[in-house]
């Protein structure tokens, strides 16, 4: 392992490219923590944070990866996969209610939707306190 070693504090202290890696992935982490939290989508909070969008997605894969390949992003459990069965397919002329949610994205509700399927889907979509 390559640094130098603090006489003064006993500490083996790490070489000033490997500090700056890890000054680097600690500010990453911190915008990337801030996007999760924020109620807006993750084009406008790039665009008021003066970020990358690309930097950013490729930090969060990178750091969710490095934490055991969870997405720092989004917390567990919060989405519901929904499969439709083939005859209640609808696109978005033929959906009866459209709902657009803070984050900028588009719920599309046919004609005779299941009430519990859409029950599942809003209280996943739901932010948890």
């Amino acid at each position: 392992m390559r640094g130098w070693f603090d006489g003064h504090t006993g500490v083996m202290n790490p070489s000033p490219r490997k500090a700056a890696m890890l000054e680097r992935r600690a500010h990453w982490r911190s915008i990337v923590e801030q996007a999760a939290i924020s109620s807006v989508p993750i084009r406008q909070f790039c665009q008021a944070q003066q970020v990358d969008e690309q930097q950013y997605y490729y930090w969060r894969r990178i750091l969710a990866q490095e934490e055991g390949g969870e997405n720092a992003a989004a917390p567990a459990g919060r989405f519901v996969l929904v499969r439709p069965e083939a005859s209640a397919v609808a696109d978005s002329a033929s959906a009866a209610l459209e709902l657009v949610l803070d984050r900028g994205w588009r719920l599309r509700i046919p004609c005779g939707v299941d009430e519990a399927t859409l029950r599942c889907v809003l209280t996943a979509l739901t932010p948890q306190a």
